[in-house]
């Protein structure tokens, strides 16, 4: 089984205890990315990180439902 790291802080992922976040994606034209792979791994405190930093930024949120405990 092949091991998955935190593209951001390098801690391995445990899949089977706790949530990942991955995105996994072939970029088409347009940016400055084009035909690149984007294959990104975060943690959940990178992921929470990642989204605390975007939020702000974005006209229409990007988070369509939250359960609060």
């Amino acid at each position: 089984m092949k091991k998955l790291f935190c593209n951001m802080c390098e801690k391995e992922l445990d899949e089977l205890h706790a949530e990942t976040f991955g995105l996994h994606y072939d970029v088409g034209y347009g940016s400055k990315y084009d035909g690149s792979k984007i294959n990104l791994d975060l943690c959940c405190d990178c992921f929470d990180n990642l989204i605390d930093y975007i939020l702000p930024n974005c006209k229409l949120s990007p988070i369509t439902s939250r359960n609060i405990l």
